[in-house]
């Protein structure tokens, strides 16, 4: 009997002891980190692709025939070096055919601006209508008189009539009378006649002074019509030689061949794309930011490029313009995204990178020095929200509120609410609890 008390009392003991060792062993084992004093940057990282601001089209600058374009894509060019050419055997013809006409309106003008013969002619036949009209004049006088002479013959031959009567006159001297009397009204009805021509020869040369005035107004119009025409010919040409000139299609720029849009000799209307030019100087990276990051992006921000495609290691750039208007994507994974465009201009381009490469763009909108910082795997959100971390205070877990400022994709900034030299559990799992016993395994 007293042997079995021993046994149930050592039993008893192993009990205790078993149930002792069991409430001081640690229920877990986790890793903990302290707090981290550093700069902390907040950034958007996206993936972006390097663009040109402008591209400067090589068109045909008039419908012809175009020759083989001999230069390729990445060669480079100079402003003003010939890059495409037209055949220019129609054009030269053009020209030549523009340049003789205007040779045969400068003579016709010549022609038409000389009034010598016209001025001469009118002035020997205003001397004409001159002599004509002193002749009708004196005709004019001649009819007078030999009208004067008719009224005197007939009062003569009629007084010696009245006196025949009478016996005072002689047969003869009455016959002499009526024969003086006839005669001067024959050369009286002559004179008539011959004043009447002469009216009629003076009405028909008025004409003539008429005809060559008309005649020289009639060129003077033809002459400011021939020198309209001239000045439109003379234009014509100007468009001519340009066209001709324009043969020689010229870089606008400085820079290389992107893409040749035609390459074989062919017939061409005016306005067809040739070739594409652009300054690689002036590349700049446009990435499609989601619109609820964008907001605290603002041209100036820094920003570093980076991606299998800038070979040499990251390079920097300056956000230059943040796009007003947003549109939809939808993501690789199906989701329709809100985004908005974001450009950057870099800082310089590394040699092999090209238009319409991938990259990837982070950029940084806000940084603070001196900041208490821990790595975002530390910290996770409690039920109402609020950002949470779990502790380690003497062996136990205790669970701590904390304010949060700045956030990227790897650190945190503790604004609030934990101590410099704070325990804090590096990956907090969901069975880890607060209260819990636990062993602690320091991490980096």
């Amino acid at each position: 009997m007293k042997k079995g008390w021993v046994i149930a009392a050592l039993v008893v003991v192993v009990i205790v002891a078993v149930g002792a060792w069991s409430h001081f062993q640690p229920e877990a084992t986790v890793a903990v980190i302290t707090p981290t004093v550093q700069t902390i940057r907040a950034y958007v990282e996206e993936q972006a692709v390097t663009e040109l601001p402008q591209d400067y089209l090589v068109a045909m600058p008039i419908a012809g025939w175009l020759q083989q374009i001999e230069l390729r894509e990445g060669d480079a060019v100079t402003a003003g070096q010939v890059v495409a050419h037209l055949e220019k055997d129609d054009l030269e013809d053009h020209v030549h055919q523009v340049e003789q006409r205007i040779a045969v309106l400068e003579t016709q003008i010549a022609e038409t601006s000389d009034h010598r013969l016209e001025e001469n002619a009118l002035v020997e036949t205003q001397a004409t209508v001159k002599a004509i009209d002193e002749t009708v004049a004196a005709a004019e006088a001649k009819l007078e008189a030999s009208k004067a002479l008719r009224d005197f013959t007939e009062s003569e031959a009629m007084r010696l009539r009245n006196l025949a009567e009478t016996t005072s006159a002689s047969d003869r001297e009455l016959r002499q009378a009526e024969m003086e009397y006839r005669r001067a009204r024959a050369e009286y009805e002559s004179d008539k006649l011959e004043l009447a021509a002469l009216k009629t020869v003076a009405a028909v040369s008025y004409i003539g002074p008429k005809f060559i005035t008309d005649y020289i107004d009639r060129k003077s119009f033809t002459l400011e019509q021939r020198k309209k025409e001239l000045n439109e010919t003379r234009t014509q040409l100007q468009i001519e030689q340009r066209n001709l000139a324009r043969a020689d299609i010229q870089s606008p720029v400085d820079g290389v061949i992107l893409q040749r849009h035609q390459t074989r000799r062919q017939y061409l209307a005016a306005g067809t794309p040739l070739l594409s030019i652009g300054r690689l100087d002036e590349m700049e990276v446009v990435a499609d930011v989601l619109t609820e990051r964008a907001v605290h992006i603002s041209p100036g921000d820094t920003v570093e490029v980076f991606g299998q495609a800038i070979v040499d290691g990251p390079i920097g750039g300056q956000v230059v313009r943040v796009y007003p208007e947003g549109f939809k994507k939808i993501s690789s994974l199906g989701v329709e995204q809100q985004r908005v465009k974001v450009t950057v201009k870099l800082d310089e381009r590394p040699e092999r990178l090209g238009v319409g490469f991938r990259v990837y763009v982070r950029i940084i909108y806000d940084a603070r020095a001196d900041a208490v910082t821990l790595p975002r795997t530390s910290l996770f959100r409690g039920r109402g929200g609020n950002w949470n971390v779990m502790l380690v205070r003497d062996g136990h877990t205790a669970l701590q509120p904390v304010t949060i400022g700045l956030v990227n994709d790897d650190w945190a900034e503790v604004v609030d609410g934990l101590s410099g030299d704070a325990s804090v559990v590096a990956r907090p799992a969901r069975e880890i609890t607060a209260g819990m016993r636990v062993e602690v395994e320091r991490s980096e």
